[in-house]
């Protein structure tokens, strides 16, 4: 068993957010000390704290990995991908619009400079 100090940088996070998961429910201690109120963390947990961490990489917010614990499939995934390829599409048309913008500014410019000579 590890202390929260240890298994924190086992991890390589902080113990703020082992306290922060443990008080929203998302990632509990394997055992907590009734006297000392110390939080311990198994081995086995570290890989699910990385899995944690990997589905937080791809897009799932904390809610929505506490929600589906222990029932992450295929499904689920493609359900995510869908999701940031809807966000990517629209990314993608707010950039073009941006770039029309630029072009209009920048021809604006142009313009403004040449009434100028």
């Amino acid at each position: 068993m590890y202390k929260i100090g240890q298994f924190a940088e086992i991890v390589q996070t902080s113990i703020r957010t082992l306290r922060f998961y443990d008080k929203i429910d998302l990632f509990k201690p394997e055992e907590i000390d009734l006297f000392t109120n110390y939080r311990y963390y198994s081995k086995k947990q570290v890989e699910d704290f990385y899995l944690i961490t990997k589905l937080k990489e791809v897009g799932f917010s904390l809610e929505e990995i506490k929600e589906n614990w222990g029932n992450f499939n295929d499904k689920l995934l493609l359900q995510k991908k869908e999701e940031l390829l809807q966000n990517k599409n629209s990314i993608d048309k707010q950039i073009k619009k941006l770039d029309r913008m630029r072009s209009v500014i920048n021809k604006t410019k142009s313009v403004k400079v040449l009434r100028k000579e």
